[in-house]
């Protein structure tokens, strides 16, 4: 597995379900949907598995959840020995626009492998040139089948990514997949600022 995704990682929390560490002014963040975590309190151990199969238990020194009915946005500040323990840096950008190609890194929870899940065959749909959700369309529609498994639950959280200029950047974070399982709908890295900074 390439060392790039080592920032994505599976979180159980209340649920489970993937993350994002990123690092912004020195401190570490991990970044899921707000369902994800739940009933969570922050005061006990959550287990994050990086993509080696490595458990770490943590317990994060703040954490902030939104309103799931509003934003589903969860931050997470943790320790920096466990983040480098964890993950590379990641680099993030703010994005507008749509009709980028983009992908999805995720740990779906029922495929049959237990590892990260690519889908790199999406693009940000046009949705998303209005207002801070990023919705994103899979460029095929699944049909049933095996690969069905893999749209099941545990995408909340899983990043969004776009190229330029062959360097990865993290625009989002996943906290819904529609009926059809061929739809997206995250919050752009704008609006999960916001959530790091208190302003939301």
């Amino acid at each position: 597995m390439n060392t790039n995704y080592d920032f994505t990682v599976k979180l159980k929390a209340n649920d489970t379900g993937s993350a994002v560490l990123v690092k912004q002014n020195d401190s570490y963040y991990l970044l899921t949907a707000a369902h994800v975590c739940g009933e969570y309190t922050g005061k006990e151990p959550i287990v994050i598995t990086d993509i080696s199969g490595n458990e770490n238990e943590v317990i994060p020194t703040e954490m902030v959840i939104s309103p799931t009915e509003e934003f589903d946005i969860c931050v997470m500040k943790l320790p920096e020995e466990i983040a480098m323990a964890i993950a590379a840096n990641v680099k993030c950008a703010t994005f507008e626009g749509s009709g980028y190609p983009c992908e999805i890194d995720g740990f779906p929870s029922n495929a049959m492998d237990h590892k990260l899940r690519i889908e790199n065959k999406c693009h940000i749909s046009q949705e998303s040139e209005v207002g801070n959700e990023l919705y994103v369309k899979l460029d095929e529609e699944r049909k049933d089948g095996m690969e069905m498994q893999y749209m099941e639950s545990g995408f909340s959280g899983s990043g969004v990514f776009v190229d330029s200029n062959g360097e990865k950047y993290l625009i989002g974070i996943i906290h819904k997949v529609e009926a059809e399982r061929n739809l997206f709908i995250g919050w752009k890295l704008q609006k999960i600022n916001e959530v790091i900074k208190g302003k939301g």
